[in-house]
């Protein structure tokens, strides 16, 4: 049997149709109820309250989960070695960033001076982690009943 380019082109453009069709299902199903983010949101609020971090958005994975903003760090060479981590804050990496370029001021004239960064990103945290972050319980039959049924 033999197939013409056109029939083949056809089959292809079906098969993508379909395939974005499902991704778009997929993504549906991960998004929370109104009740899911009523028990939800106070303990991802507290959590960022604490934390002085901001929510980016909820969203339903495995289990609640919260995408928040935070910001990545590091240096690229230097008398010190390579350093590099995570902050939530800005300020908070601006401080770590003041703090070794203070302590690797101590370079040969023929190095370079280090490069370090501080760019934003996104970071995930599920909500028995914010639970514990910022102290609060939740009630367990009640979160069982929206999450696990």
């Amino acid at each position: 049997m033999k197939i013409k380019k056109s029939q083949l082109k056809e089959i292809i453009k079906e098969g993508i149709k379909a395939v974005l069709k499902e991704k778009k299902a997929v993504i549906k199903e991960e998004k929370m109820s109104p009740e899911q983010i009523k028990f939800a949101k106070p303990i991802f609020d507290a959590a960022a309250k604490k934390g002085k971090f901001k929510i980016k958005n909820l969203y339903m994975s495995f289990q609640p989960s919260a995408a928040i903003h935070a910001f990545s760090f590091g240096k690229e060479s230097g008398m010190l070695g390579s350093v590099w981590g995570h902050a939530l804050t800005k300020s908070s990496a601006m401080a770590l960033k003041k703090a070794w370029e203070k302590a690797d001021m101590d370079l040969e004239l023929s190095e370079k001076e280090p490069k370090f960064f501080v760019k934003p990103e996104v970071q995930y945290i599920t909500l028995f982690q914010a639970a514990k972050y910022a102290g609060v319980k939740y009630d367990r039959k009640e979160y069982d009943k929206l999450f696990r049924s």
